[in-house]
């Protein structure tokens, strides 16, 4: 009689190198908190702020309206994000909530540097403001997932990294209104289907 605990992982051993991987991912997903909620609110935020803009850009809306609902997507999100931070802190101590401080003060640092930089953009003035200054935005948050999937080894936040930083350039140099429907559309659909992706994959 065979009295040994059984475990949901195949007694058998890896194929391969990349089957082990996969394992090993698998593995760590469960063990992590569940951050896709975060994902799917930023992402419905982006495309709010897309539709909103773009809206105004095309003459649906006036510019008021969609700074408005711009402001208000923003407050609900942050609300939305703290009481989601505040349930995932639970339990977490040591290192990790060490170091989840630390990034959290870096996307904070980030966000007000680039606003900052986009101020001084804006006193130079020009008629590519309206272009550059949300792409800038969007290009510091793909490099802030990039880095963080880098050091976490996700390979999902990775790739919404690189995605995100080349939707940036792309709307660089794609004039108004198109360039805050792509932002919208292509940068809050990624961020909406990494959500998806790590829901799926847990």
């Amino acid at each position: 009689m065979d009295d040994r605990p059984h475990t949901d992982v195949d007694e058998q051993p890896p194929a391969s190198p990349a089957e082990a991987l996969a394992i090993i991912e698998r593995e760590q997903a469960r063990q992590e908190p569940d951050i896709a909620p975060f994902f799917v609110v930023w992402g419905v935020v982006w495309m709010v702020i897309g539709l909103a803009w773009s809206g105004a850009g095309f003459g649906v809306w006036p510019d008021t309206a969609a700074g408005i609902a711009t402001a208000a997507v923003i407050v609900l999100s942050m609300i939305a994000s703290g009481v989601l931070g505040a349930r995932l802190g639970r339990g977490v101590a040591g290192p990790t909530q060490h170091f989840g401080a630390m990034y959290g003060w870096a996307w904070t640092l980030s966000m007000i540097g680039t606003g900052v930089l986009v101020g001084a953009l804006a006193r130079l003035g020009g008629p590519g403001v309206g272009v550059l200054a949300p792409a800038l935005f969007v290009f510091v948050v793909g490099a802030m997932y990039t880095l963080g999937g880098a050091f976490w080894r996700s390979r999902l936040d990775y790739g919404l990294g690189l995605a995100l930083q080349v939707i940036a350039v792309v709307s660089a140099f794609t004039p108004l209104p198109w360039n805050s429907l792509l932002m919208g559309l292509g940068g809050g659909g990624a961020m909406i289907a990494t959500g998806v992706l790590r829901r799926v994959r847990r």
